[in-house]
């Protein structure tokens, strides 16, 4: 999203929550350069239709971290829910069995393998109890299932700016706002 349409989202805030107008208002170049960064590589029109859903929704404005949750429900798309992961975990035991690996992990999605990795294929084709291994494939999908969404979603300025930080680089969040969102994250 670029900042010209994120200047149409902070103005349709001020129009859909005119008891917040002049907070708005007061904050908008703010709240330009904070949502412009952190919706960077998220298109204006999945941004503004998560902004709809939630002005139906909500009384009161969105934080950032409340359309990023509408946003998210909007593109987590392709990502297999749990019964679809575990439907795929079932099918490449029926299919490839224990002595296959390679070829049963050739037939999961990328995120289903690595819970499967995770866990241990001889472990789960080995098992006499599958009603717990189901469960605690389920638990440990859910987890990364989440992180690859959050993934997804993060803005690539943030995922360099966190690079940097475990490198010992620190970037302050405050330098986007107060730069107009013009921060050297190379």
């Amino acid at each position: 999203m670029t900042v010209q349409e994120t200047a149409k989202i902070v103005n349709a805030l001020k129009i859909a929550y005119p008891r917040y107008a002049e907070q708005i208002q007061e904050n908008k170049q703010g709240m330009i350069s904070l949502f412009a960064f952190m919706f960077k590589d998220v298109p204006y029109e999945v941004v503004n239709c998560a902004l709809q859903k939630f002005i139906l929704e909500s009384p009161y404005p969105p934080t950032v971290h409340d359309l990023y949750k509408e946003v998210m429900a909007f593109t987590k798309s392709g990502i297999p829910d749990e019964d679809e992961a575990w439907y795929e975990v079932a099918r490449a035991i029926r299919l490839y069995g224990y002595y296959r690996p390679e070829e049963a992990f050739g037939s999961m999605s990328e995120i289903v393998r690595d819970v499967v990795k995770a866990i241990g294929w001889s472990e789960i084709c080995l098992s006499e109890n599958i009603e717990l291994v189901r469960e605690q494939f389920i638990r440990l999908y859910v987890i990364a299932k989440q992180r690859k969404e959050q993934e997804m979603l993060m803005p690539s300025a943030l995922k360099r700016r966190i690079a940097r930080l475990a490198k010992g680089k620190i970037v302050n969040i405050f330098d986007v706002v107060n730069t107009g969102g013009v921060v050297n994250d190379k």
